[in-house]
C-alpha cells in the first residue's frame, strides 16, 4: 500500500492561531507550539490513538528564513536564518526578533528546514551544531524534522517509531516552504499539529524512516 510522501505530510500541520493587537513596538514573539488534540505535547505523556495510546519522546525540528510581508512586498525578516524548536527546551519554541517600527504585515513566510546552501557548507554552531542531534554525520547534512515515540500499534522492537525527515539534494530535498496569514502583531503562535502527523503517516506499517529515500516523497 503506498504511504503518503513525508516530505509533504507536515506541510499543513502549522497553522497560525493567535495574534495579539499590534503596537507601535519594534518587538515580535514569534511562538511555536507542537499539540496533540489541542493541548501542548509532553514527553512521555500518553495521548489517545486509533484505539490505543501513543508517547512522543524526541520532537525537534528546524525553522529558518522568516520573512514578514505586506501583500506581495517583502516589509522586513527575522536577522537569524536558522532556529531549532526543541519541545525538551521550552525556551526554544519562542522565537524573539524586532522589526522596523510601524512596519505593517499581514504574512509571515518560513521554512521548515535547513537549505540547501547551509547544507553543502557542512556542520556549523549554534542551532546548527551537529551536538543538537539533527545533523547525519555519515552523509554530511541537516535533519530538517524528527519526531520519535512509542505505540503499542507499532509493530517494531519495543514498540517504538522514528521519523527522521532531511535531504537537500534532488529528489530528496524536503525543504518546505509556509506562507501563513497573520494580523500585525506583538505575538504570533503557531501551531504543529503532531496528531495529524501521526494519523497521516500511519505507523502500524510505516514507523521508520532515518535516511533520505522516496517515503519522504509525495
Amino acid at each position: 500500500m503506498k504511504q503518503p510522501g513525508l516530505r509533504f505530510v507536515f506541510i499543513a500541520l502549522f497553522i497560525c492561531i493567535a495574534n495579539s493587537v499590534y503596537s507601535q513596538q519594534n518587538s515580535i514573539s514569534i511562538r511555536f507550539i507542537p499539540q496533540y488534540d489541542a493541548v501542548p505535547v509532553e514527553i512521555g505523556k500518553k495521548y489517545s490513538y486509533k484505539n490505543d495510546s501513543v508517547e512522543i519522546e524526541v520532537l525537534k525540528f528546524y525553522i529558518s528564513g522568516i520573512r514578514f510581508y505586506q501583500g506581495n512586498e517583502l516589509v522586513d525578516e527575522v536577522e537569524k536564518k536558522h532556529h531549532l524548536i526543541d519541545i525538551e527546551n521550552p525556551a526554544s519554541q519562542s522565537i524573539s526578533c524586532t522589526i522596523g517600527k510601524n512596519v505593517k504585515f499581514n504574512r509571515m513566510v518560513f521554512n521548515i528546514g535547513v537549505d540547501s546552501t547551509t547544507n553543502e557548507a557542512g556542520a556549523s554552531g549554534g542551532d546548527l551544531d551537529p551536538t543538537n542531534g539533527m545533523y547525519w554525520e555519515w552523509r554530511s547534512g541537516y535533519i530538517n524534522l524528527k519526531l520519535e515515540g512509542r505505540s503499542r500499534i507499532c509493530p517494531a522492537r519495543k514498540n517504538q517509531f522514528a521519523f527522521h525527515i532531511g535531504g537537500y539534494q534532488y529528489p530528496y530535498n524536503t525543504i518546505q516552504q509556509l506562507d501563513l496569514p497573520v494580523a500585525d502583531s506583538t505575538t504570533i503562535a503557531v501551531v504543529f499539529d503532531v496528531k495529524a502527523f501521526l494519523n497521516q503517516v500511519n505507523i502500524g506499517e510505516l514507523y521508520e524512516v532515518m535516511s533520505p529515500n522516496e517515503r519522504q516523497q509525495g
